[in-house]
């Protein structure tokens, strides 16, 4: 199938909902293409489902599921170095916390993709220790690429164990990956002062389930209420500072109302800490 019949396909199923008569042939002919790419950087999403078991049952036995792969460790690579606007209100409020922090957790931060982008727009505490904590295949791909590239100040683990240390809490792009976020949170000795969250699913209908194609692997991805979102952080004893919109959309091919117009990024920092966050945001 070339470029422009992708195309016409894709924007089809996208308005089936509008024409009955073609939706069950559009919709099997979506699939068909949707499981059967396996290349390049993709984003396709297919389905709704109540939780990721679902999701994960849906996957076809020859496909790679989700992250813990050599494959979906390297499919980052060429943007190991690239900022992106929907980075940029990351870059204002860790240039305001790094320098009274001595270490960041990055949690999903992949082989340490915003280390590498944000080294030439920060200035990094040299005491600063920036720890990616991904699955397995990753981590072992990105302590290789640190080793590379001699970066002393960048670690890996596979593990939450040292998150009770941490100053300041990462996730660009990762906690919509991960089954039951809010639960390994609450399962912490101690959490950080300091939250930072960005390319947030979030929307206003009830919270499900999507499968992504990533090319490498498909992978079961949540779609946030963003009040229970919302909830779910502040019961930690967390406040909301900042909040931001990206470039990022998810529309899922015969589920509309499902669409998410704009990923959501958040700044949260514990009660404790509200009144000095609020003066640092303050021009």
């Amino acid at each position: 199938m070339n470029a422009f019949a992708r195309m016409l396909l894709v924007a089809g199923a996208h308005a089936a909902g509008k024409v009955p008569m073609f939706r069950a042939p559009l919709r099997r002919a979506y699939e068909r293409y949707y499981f059967n790419r396996a290349q390049g950087q993709i984003r396709l999403f297919s389905g709704v489902y109540p939780d990721f078991a679902a999701a994960l049952e849906a996957i076809p036995a020859d496909r790679r599921a989700g992250h813990d792969h050599a494959a979906t460790a390297q499919r980052f690579t060429e943007d190991l170095y690239r900022v992106f606007p929907m980075d940029y209100p990351i870059l204002f409020w860790l240039n305001r916390l790094l320098p009274q922090c001595r270490l960041l957790f990055d949690w999903g931060g992949n082989i340490g993709i915003s280390y590498f982008a944000f080294q030439r727009h920060l200035q990094y505490p040299p005491e600063l220790t920036w720890l990616v904590s991904d699955v397995p295949a990753v981590v072992r791909e990105g302590r290789e690429r640190a080793r590379q590239a001699q970066a002393r100040g960048l670690q890996f683990t596979d593990s939450l164990e040292r998150l009770c240390e941490a100053d300041l809490l990462l996730a660009a792009g990762s906690l919509h990956f991960i089954e039951r976020p809010f639960a390994l949170l609450r399962a912490q000795r101690a959490l950080p002062r300091h939250l930072l969250f960005n390319k947030v699913p979030v929307y206003e209908r009830a919270s499900a389930v999507t499968l992504q194609n990533l090319g490498a692997a498909l992978v079961p991805n949540h779609l946030f209420n963003e009040a229970e979102f919302l909830g779910e952080i502040q019961r930690l004893g967390y406040r909301l500072v900042d909040r931001w919109e990206t470039d990022l959309a998810c529309r899922i091919p015969f589920y509309p109302e499902y669409a998410i117009d704009a990923y959501k990024g958040y700044y949260f920092t514990s009660t404790a800490t509200a009144t000095e966050a609020t003066a640092a945001h303050t021009p």
